[in-house]
């Protein structure tokens, strides 16, 4: 006699262009409303976890790329079928590319940027004890405003408002409550597992590790922001992860600012958002149990 399969306690996802993607340990689906009115699926399974992915600090590295990858997929699938086209599958050299552009302009904007201009102001003031503190106050101060900006674009709202809609499928399902619009909507806009959480983080523990390193030469700044970013999203994962599993009042005090950051990111869905959710969420778990 075949045992039923258990389902994933905890699922992940993202908001796309007029949709959803969901991912769960079997396989990712995507959920986009066309411009009929219709709700159209892509499913796909999994490879298969690697190693990695039980290593601690290093699976959040693994994570992440395979958030990456998967993220853009579903972005250039979702936008094809939200214009009303044919989807088709973007190549793996389509996907590389954007993935670099992407993370160049993150990079770029999040992390060398700040370096640099808290270099510059260290040396009009003269005092270089504290550098790695002013760098991740820039850092957090550019990641505000670029979200602040980017808030105000009518298609950015929409987006935001998917991105509310997701946190609020993925916390009815780990509550326990049947996937329906009337349980969705009775759950917040913030979740403690969100990219926008995950940035702060890597934020403050690049404040903390940049500031025990202390002051350096340009280049040598410059190089150690890049070759420290794998093992300070290590640590931002790995802390998320506690987070998210932890009934502790400090953790929760702690992680506080990073569900209230989520005003920036996330709007209230609508009816019809919050169904497309849900369909994301039944196609990722239909996956789990025929796998």
């Amino acid at each position: 006699m075949n045992e039923a399969p258990t389902l994933p306690p905890t699922l992940g996802g993202q908001a796309v262009v007029e949709g959803v993607m969901i991912r769960g340990p079997k396989g990712t689906a995507v959920c986009v409303r066309n411009p009929d009115g219709e709700i159209v699926c892509h499913t796909e399974l999994n490879a298969g976890a690697g190693p990695l992915r039980h290593v601690p600090v290093v699976r959040g590295v693994a994570a992440l790329g395979e958030t990456i990858s998967q993220g853009m997929r579903a972005l250039v699938w979702s936008a094809q079928v939200a214009a009303g086209r044919d989807p088709e599958e973007p190549s793996d050299t389509q996907i590389r590319t954007t993935s670099v552009v992407s993370l160049g302009f993150v990079a770029g904007l999040f992390l060398l940027m700040p370096a640099l201009a808290s270099q510059r102001l260290e040396r009009r003031m003269k005092r270089n004890r504290f550098s790695g503190a002013v760098e991740g106050f820039l850092r957090i101060g550019t990641l505000l405003g670029y979200l602040r900006t980017v808030g105000r674009l009518p298609q950015a709202q929409r987006l935001f408002a998917y991105h509310g809609a997701e946190h609020r499928a993925i916390q009815a399902y780990e509550a326990g409550e049947p996937l329906s619009v009337e349980s969705v909507r009775r759950y917040p806009n913030a979740h403690v597992r969100c990219g926008t959480s995950f940035l702060l983080t890597t934020a403050i523990f690049s404040s903390v590790i940049y500031t025990a390193i202390g002051p350096q030469s340009v280049g040598r700044r410059l190089l150690s922001r890049v070759l420290l970013t794998p093992v300070i999203a290590g640590l931002s994962y790995e802390a998320i992860r506690i987070a998210s599993t932890s009934s502790s009042p400090i953790i929760a005090l702690l992680f506080r600012p990073n569900l209230q950051l989520q005003g920036l990111t996330t709007r209230d869905p609508d009816e019809g958002q919050m169904e497309v959710a849900i369909a994301a969420v039944q196609a990722a778990l239909a996956l789990h149990q025929g796998a």
